[in-house]
């Protein structure tokens, strides 16, 4: 008589049911918290730049394709690395680079370079980087080439 008293059927059931739907809360609270907790690294103009290796799909100077064997582009076709201590490995040469009115900008430095080059990011993607820039022709001297170079990634 105690039992039934005060445990009746409609409570016993009640209380299951309460049971399982705390374990469902406790496991929809749990299942949130490891996802907020394991989300990827938000991409950000410097992980985007230095997550992959770039690789050069195509150097253009003044519209026309400068990147073949001879070409004034030539050196700049391969891969280029710009690795998180602001030093990178661009196609054949070494410098150091560095971004440049609130990330619009990279700015480039190798003793290879007879100036330093600034760029202007077209495109920052996980796959893509398109970069353009005007520089001085060192054939012909007081005219200047635009020259426009795009990357793929490869993570």
């Amino acid at each position: 008589m105690g039992y039934s008293r005060f445990w009746g059927k409609g409570t016993i059931r009640n209380a299951e049911k309460l049971k399982k739907l705390s374990f469902l809360m406790i496991a929809i609270f749990s299942l949130a918290i490891l996802t907020v907790g394991c989300e990827d690294e938000k991409d950000t103009p410097f992980t985007l730049l230095t997550g992959p290796v770039w690789v050069s799909d195509s150097l253009l100077v003044n519209g026309i394709d400068a990147g073949g064997p001879g070409q004034i582009l030539a050196n700049f076709k391969g891969e280029a690395r710009f690795l998180k201590d602001g030093t990178g490995l661009f196609a054949n040469f070494t410098g150091t680079w560095r971004f440049a009115q609130n990330d619009t900008r990279l700015l480039i430095t190798s003793p290879d370079y007879p100036v330093p080059i600034t760029t202007i990011i077209e495109e920052l993607s996980r796959s893509n980087l398109r970069l353009s820039t005007e520089l001085p022709h060192p054939l012909l001297p007081g005219t200047i080439m635009r020259v426009r170079m795009t990357f793929k990634s490869r993570w």
